[in-house]
């Protein structure tokens, strides 16, 4: 809740007598070792490890399934991971040329579903 109250307004979380610092920095702590964790478990998983996986559309693929789920809640990622698949596996069956009808996909459902999938399947994500 205190993360929450900063994002939303700093100083007055400051004034209610909560530091956000060290709140922002136990979750950026979590949020790492995550990572680091799901990093570990991707090189476990191929066997391998190349510089491929650096690249910047990995992050690109990974910023595509947190917007298609909705940011807003911890279902809406997986749900947009899931959707990200499906949709890829479809389209590049048709064609080889998936991603152009892709991206008008995200701008789409940026534009009308502004929570996401989980906002469309779960309703209000607060």
């Amino acid at each position: 809740m205190v993360i929450r109250a900063a994002r939303s307004n700093e100083a007055r979380t400051r004034s209610i007598g909560f530091s956000p610092y060290p709140y922002r920095l136990a979750a950026f702590v979590i949020a790492g070792a995550v990572c680091g964790l799901a990093g570990a478990l991707l090189v476990n998983h191929t066997a391998y490890l190349t510089p491929e996986f650096m690249n910047w559309t990995r992050s690109g693929e990974l910023m595509f399934m947190v917007i298609l789920g909705g940011m807003g809640s911890v279902a809406g990622p997986v749900l947009g991971a899931f959707a990200l698949l499906l949709v890829e596996d479809a389209l590049s069956g048709w064609t080889q040329h998936w991603q152009l009808i892709l991206g008008p996909l995200l701008v789409l459902s940026v534009l009308f579903l502004r929570r996401g999938l989980s906002g469309l399947l779960f309703g209000k994500n607060e």
